[in-house]
């Protein structure tokens, strides 16, 4: 019984790290004319619905929140779960997506992870920590009449759009990075290991969050569930169209830090093989010079060519001959 227990489906945990963080909401409630801050779920009135709901260690107010919208269990559980793959569900009455993704804030890439739920009229996001890169979203709701007037599902392509955005620019530093280290490769044959590892590991990190969410949105959009209003095509057109476009720049980018990493290991292989050849060279040039000194260096009883008045200055010129011509034979040849 307890085994089935501990493998019981429908289990709400929370497997995040943020389990001191208290769960709180901001509900922006809006028209064409009009919005205003709430935080509870609790609506004032019917119009367009937009629920940050920010610290998921709370889990009973957050099944508070989805059996208040009637969102199954099972998406309730994939919330509380931050380790989750990055998807889209179709269900009747709503769209789940839930996806890893990366942003910049004081010039440094943060990873994060976030909960979408899209219902009529209404769009709920789940968040471990404050999301500092929905902040453009507050301006939006107030200032611009247009988000208030259309549908739902075009304050949920803001939301996807606002993510790939952050993408792109992660994408353009991450490049130029790669650019440099492909100069500095090409005009010292040399390049900083450790720092190429590190972009390149936000390269392929990048790479896990965009690719999925890209084939994703292809499928959601393919079915032509009812939420989606035909007046807003033409935005999810064009963030699909971002969407391909980052990926397939994402696919060269990588593929030019293999041929980097695979030309800076020739750099280095070519290298050690010229200090070996060079080591070698040396060796040889200095094999007869020892078998010299072996030679007249025997006590010899009577051995004649050392009784010359300059015996030893014959020796040394003809070590240094000997010396002087393997090195100029070796020249010749392109040895070294």
């Amino acid at each position: 019984m307890q085994i089935l227990q501990y493998f019981k489906p429908k289990s709400m945990i929370y497997t995040g790290v943020h389990k001191e963080d208290n769960t709180k909401i901001i509900h922006y409630q809006y028209d064409s004319s009009s919005y205003e801050i709430l935080d509870s779920i609790v609506s004032t009135k019917s119009c367009k619905h937009y629920l940050q709901v920010i610290g998921l260690a709370n889990v009973e107010k957050i099944q508070e929140i989805c059996n208040y919208y009637a969102i199954d269990p099972l998406i309730n559980e994939d919330i509380l779960s931050v380790n989750q793959r990055n998807k889209f569900e179709v269900k009747e009455n709503y769209i789940f997506g839930t996806f890893s993704f990366s942003y910049l804030n004081s010039k440094k890439i943060n990873e994060d992870y976030i909960s979408i739920v899209m219902l009529e009229n209404v769009i709920l996001t789940f968040h471990e920590t404050t999301p500092v890169y929905l902040e453009p979203l507050k301006i939006l709701i107030q200032d611009h009449e247009e988000v208030r007037e259309r549908s739902i599902d075009y304050l949920f392509y803001q939301i996807l759009d606002i993510i790939t955005d952050g993408h792109l620019e992660i994408y353009d530093i991450l490049e130029s990075n790669v650019n440099e280290f492909e100069e500095l490769l090409l005009e010292t044959k040399n390049m900083e290991q450790d720092g190429f590892y590190l972009v390149r590991k936000q390269l392929l990190k990048l790479k896990n969050n965009v690719t999925p969410v890209h084939e994703q949105l292809e499928k959601l959009l393919f079915k032509k569930h009812g939420l989606f209003n035909q007046e807003n095509a033409n935005y999810f057109e064009d963030l699909k169209d971002h969407l391909n476009r980052l990926d397939s720049r994402l696919n060269q980018c990588n593929q030019l830090t293999r041929n980097l990493l695979d030309l800076h290991m020739n750099n280095q292989s070519t290298k050690i093989n010229r200090i070996m050849s060079t080591l070698t060279l040396f060796s040889a040039i200095f094999i007869p010079l020892s078998f010299l000194t072996g030679v007249f260096g025997t006590n010899f009883v009577d051995f004649g060519i050392l009784q010359y008045p300059h015996a030893v200055l014959y020796f040394v010129g003809l070590c240094i001959t000997i010396a002087v011509s393997m090195f100029l034979f070796f020249k010749s040849r392109k040895w070294f």
